[in-house]
This record gives C-alpha cells, structure tokens and sequence, in this order.
C-alpha cells in the first residue's frame, strides 16, 4: 500500500513538472469597444453679485436672489429647479478657495436637452462649476464578447510569432483578464473608443 501511494506521489509530481516546463507563448491580445454616454451630471454654482465702488465691493444682489432668478429663467426653459439637489460636500471641500458665500446645486439626467439648456444659460451670479459624462457598463455576455474577440488577435500575435520560431501555437494554458464593466468617457475630445486588453499564454509546440 505504501509502495502504491509512493508511485502515484511521483507520477503527480513528474505531471506537476511537465506542466510547469511546458513551452508557452504569452502575448497581449486587443480590441476596442464604442463607448455610450448614458446620465449627465451638471454642477452649478450659485455666487451674490458683487461690484465695485471705491477701494471695495458691494453687494447688489444676494445669493437668494440670484437663486430665485435662476429658477425663473429654468422654468422659462421647461426646467424644474425642484430636480436638483444641493451639494453640501462640494461646497464644503470648496471653501478654502472661496471669497464669497457660494451654493452649489447638481442635477443628474439622461436628457441632452436639459443639459444643453442649463449650460447655455448665462446669468450674472451663476456658473458651470463641473460636468460629468457617465458611461454605460457592460454586461457579463458584452465582456465576454471582447475577450473572446481579444483572445482571437492574441492568437493571431502568437501564431506570428511562433512562426519566425519554426514552431506552432498548440491550446490556450493561461488567461489574464483584468477588464471590468465600467467605463470611461474621456473628459475632452470625440474619442469613444475604448481598449479591451486580455493576456493569454499559448502552449509552443
């Protein structure tokens, strides 16, 4: 019986080391993806009117006043002030930098129309603080979609390869996969495209 496990302990062990000295290939495979917009999120900054006489400033107009203002001239455009919320922690990170009593209000949509509109609208005390794109994730059948489209061009690399070798590409023995559903708008350009990487090891025969 101890001769027996003996035996199988070094058949698995020659196995184990065969597989470790196998001859493999490893290469980046690629591909690329269009990336989709699919919520907007503007932040808007609400500041009292200031202007100068003499050696200071004046306030002309205060922060609520400028707020009423800006509700008004959003429902003219058939915007609901009622659909923003207040960013506490933006005006709070913010302060440091502020010289005047600000507010800060964001509104989330998937509407281009609303966001067209809010930013085109230019009043005295209010401004465009920030604007972010959020991209639409993907799911489990899109990302295996691309590595599977990933793993083609990888191959296609490794065969390539193995050909200035004089040797050939046998079956896939690794794969590293590190892509996620998110996405990513790029924060200036026209750009939608974005890289789909895979690294897959090939067994060299």
């Amino acid at each position: 019986m101890k001769k027996l496990i003996f035996l199988i302990a070094v058949l698995f062990s020659v196995s184990s080391i065969a597989q470790e000295n196998r001859n493999t290939i490893t290469v980046v495979g690629e591909t690329e993806t269009s990336v989709e917009d699919t919520s907007y999120t503007v932040l808007i900054a609400l500041q009292p009117i200031l202007v100068y006489e003499g050696q200071g400033e004046v306030e002309v107009a205060t922060v609520n006043e400028v707020k009423n203002n800006y509700i008004n001239k959003l429902g003219e455009l058939g915007i609901d002030f009622s659909r923003f919320r207040r960013s506490t922690y933006y005006e709070f990170a913010s302060s440091y930098g502020q010289g005047r009593v600000t507010e800060y209000y964001f509104l989330k949509t998937e509407n281009k129309d609303d966001v067209r509109k809010i930013i085109n609208l230019k009043l005295a005390g209010t401004s465009i603080s920030n604007t972010e794109i959020e991209a639409k994730k993907l799911t489990n059948d899109e990302l295996v979609s691309l590595a599977k489209k990933a793993m083609d061009n990888a191959r296609d690399k490794a065969e390539s390869l193995a050909k200035r070798m004089n040797k050939t590409v046998g079956e896939v023995v690794g794969i590293v996969d590190q892509n996620t559903s998110e996405q990513y708008m790029q924060s200036y350009g026209t750009s939608k495209v974005q890289n789909h990487v895979v690294t897959v090891s090939f067994e060299l025969k």
